[in-house]
């Protein structure tokens, strides 16, 4: 001890000369700092549960191949999804309310094109076991649901009636969309797997349903592949087609000759997928649709595409009567509409307005307003409310455009997973419901396969996580920035073919992209908590990704909880 200064004023500094670790200031607090991971609200609202910022972490690190696995462990189509997805995880993103929402859509897919030349094969997560497990369907759903059947140790039979698997994805999208290179290079990625896949056999046709009770377990994903019929007079002449049936002969590379004009009855993603293809074949479109374009139930960005290569839209009409003009020309009657009171799905019904009619003619007309799904070879036992019901029957399960969920590529994706987890624990003596809602990612029902596998394996399932708000966003750490706008082919090539009119991102632009992330409630070992700490009681691992606070000395002061842009760091009270 001395004393400084003047004598008079008695000021006392204290000084040590020695360490001060003998002295454990950590007792002196009474909250301690606490890492808490938390689920991102992009990976709640991803039907698929993909741990969507640990991708875009490794992605600007330029750890590719590690980025492709991460989605490979939730997800058997990234390449798909990054094209077709209706994207609700960029909703979901909390950069969305700051400026806007990071490109997810985008960065699966430059993750899955620049590592999948690379990855042939991925490894299976347990050992083969003698369960045996039918998959009818090789859409999205049976697809998935084979995929993570054979990765969980299953012996996998997958049917498919067509001469090649992919469902919708292979004979209902068209290439400018989702090249069926990319689309064929990634089912093969999942035919490696230890898969038995039967193509061209009809099951309750080719062979009898009955056939499948030799297997351990039965999933069911019949596709919606037929085309719901225009109930009007005229539904059957020539040149007046079914969406579905026209999308199909395009992909399988038939000559088509439309006339001049189109029209299109519809507002749903397959009626876009129709527009655009017949804009293709040198045609000019119409869209008619009975509600407006705020309730069109087609992802918006293929709306806004549909507008800028040319589809002309006819808003709150709808067709009620088809005749044959003498030219051999189609004359559509359409009756005027208007919005009314909510029906039972939210949406404004439509209502005739009486006495308004206009004609249309055209050279050929495309119904694209729904499709229906096939059930006349399933047991009437296993069918309700016009979809299937399995639960009368403990082994057989269902997904898909089978049961009542939306009818996209990443819920019957997730469909599948969900039916696989359940189908692995029945055959393992468990009750999957249980066990369901324990991996489930958020509040919104994805689930996620690396929880379900941590729980199996340990017999200790993983804590839920709470879902970050954007309030729990410290954004004082961030800088405003624009949205990493994709390439496109240029406006004038467009039309010229079914070439793909998305370009994705270059390794520049994927790298700017995934920066954009906040990473929310996830640690991306940004050192603020290091940097920050007053009291230099954190020490980081900078090559193992690791942090350590040392509790002994730590007061609990709190500021690397503030610091943390993305409230990975809690402060807990000491008990």
């Amino acid at each position: 001890m001395k004393i400084m200064g003047d004598s008079s004023l008695n000021f006392v500094i204290p000084i040590s000369y020695g360490s001060t670790e003998v002295i454990e200031t950590g007792k002196w607090g009474f909250q301690k700092p606490h890492t808490a991971f938390m689920t991102a609200p992009c990976q709640e609202a991803c039907p698929a549960g993909v741990n969507i910022p640990q991708f875009l972490y490794l992605t600007q690190e330029k750890m590719y191949d590690e980025a492709l696995f991460t989605i490979l462990r939730e997800n058997p189509l990234p390449g798909v999804c990054g094209r077709v997805c209706f994207h609700p995880c960029e909703t979901g993103c909390n950069r969305g309310q700051y400026d806007e929402s990071v490109s997810i859509h985008a960065m699966e897919r430059f993750v899955s094109d620049g590592a999948t030349n690379q990855i042939q094969n991925i490894q299976l997560l347990s050992k083969r076991d003698s369960k045996k497990v039918a998959v009818v369907g090789g859409g999205p759903a049976g697809l998935s649901c084979a995929y993570f059947l054979s990765l969980l140790g299953h012996h996998v039979t997958l049917f498919e009636a067509k001469k090649e698997p992919g469902g919708v994805m292979r004979w209902g999208i068209p290439g400018y969309r989702l090249p069926k290179s990319i689309l064929r290079r990634e089912i093969q990625r999942i035919l490696n797997l230890p898969i038995e896949m039967r193509t061209g056999v009809r099951v309750g046709k080719d062979i009898p349903f009955d056939v499948l009770d030799e297997f351990d377990a039965i999933f069911l994903s019949p596709g919606a592949g037929v085309n719901a019929p225009l109930s009007m007079k005229g539904g059957h002449l020539e040149r007046v087609w079914k969406g579905g049936e026209f999308l199909e002969r395009i992909n399988s590379k038939e000559k088509i000759n439309l006339g001049k004009e189109t029209m299109v009855i519809g507002g749903g993603n397959t009626a876009m997928d129709v527009a655009r293809s017949a804009l293709r074949l040198g045609s000019k479109v119409t869209v008619a649709y009975r509600r407006t374009r705020n309730e069109m139930p087609a992802i918006q960005s293929e709306v806004v595409e549909a507008v800028e290569e040319g589809v002309r839209f006819e808003f709150l009409v709808q067709p009620v009567r088809i005749n044959l003009t003498q030219k051999k020309r189609i004359a559509v009657t359409l009756q005027r509409m208007k919005l009314s009171s909510p029906d039972p799905s939210n949406r404004p019904r439509a209502v005739p307005i009486k006495g308004q009619l206009l004609t249309v003619e055209t050279d050929s007309l495309i119904n694209a307003v729904g499709e229906l799904v096939d059930l006349s070879w399933i047991p009437k036992k296993l069918i309700g409310d016009d979809l299937i019901n399995p639960n009368s029957t403990p082994k057989i399960f269902a997904g898909g455009d089978a049961v009542p969920q939306p009818r996209t590529i990443v819920t019957a994706i997730a469909s599948g997973k969900k039916a696989a987890i359940s189908i692995d624990l029945l055959l393992r003596g468990e009750d999957h419901h249980e066990v369901l809602s324990k991996i489930s990612v958020g509040g919104k029902g994805s689930l996620s396969m690396e929880a379900y596998l941590q729980g199996r394996d340990s017999g200790r399932w993983p804590e839920k996580r709470e879902v970050v708000s954007y309030r729990q966003i410290n954004t004082l750490y961030f800088e405003s920035s624009q949205r990493v706008r994709m390439r496109k082919r240029q406006r004038n090539n467009v039309l010229k073919g079914f070439s793909e009119v998305n370009l994705g991102y270059n390794a520049k632009e994927a790298i700017l992209s995934a920066s954009r992330c906040f990473s929310c409630g996830t640690c991306n070992y940004c050192y603020n908590c290091y940097f920050f700490c007053p009291e230099g009681v954190i020490s980081l691992d900078p090559v193992e990704k690791t942090r350590e606070v040392d509790y002994l000395h730590c007061k609990g002061c709190g500021t690397c909880a503030k610091a943390c842009p993305r409230s990975v760091v809690m402060m807990k009270e000491v008990v």
